[in-house]
């Protein structure tokens, strides 16, 4: 399983606010690292602002996607605002067409993300 090493995923929370890191190919074999980063990341209490950072990810494979989609509704229900930021263009480009993200909740890097709350707030 090369590609399950090469991914990986962590967590950094200020106060409210949490950023999910991604890096490597999220991909069939990873589908169990990323349950598990859900869990984590359900788990965590006390969190208003969530950013999802696609830092080193090149693609993410059809059966990922359903994963994005339930993660995303669980964070909007704890309730949280979310921000996905770093997609490669084309992906973002195919999954905002998918409609499995909101194109409102989509940041072009890390800072633009976070500066995006404290505007919407």
């Amino acid at each position: 399983m090369e590609d399950q090493k090469s991914f990986q995923y962590s967590f950094n929370q200020k106060n409210k606010m949490l950023v999910v890191s991604f890096s490597g190919e999220i991909n069939t074999p990873v589908l169990p690292a990323l349950e598990a980063c859900r869990q984590e990341l359900l788990a965590k209490r006390e969190v208003s602002c969530v950013v999802l950072y696609f830092q080193d990810v090149e693609t993410i494979s059809a059966d990922a996607i359903p994963w994005l989609a339930q993660v995303q509704r669980e964070i909007r229900l704890k309730p949280a605002e979310i921000r996905l930021c770093s997609l490669r263009e084309n992906l973002r480009e195919r999954l905002v067409r998918m409609g499995v993200i909101r194109g409102l909740e989509v940041a072009d890097d890390l800072k633009s993300a976070l500066l995006s709350f404290s505007r919407a707030s």
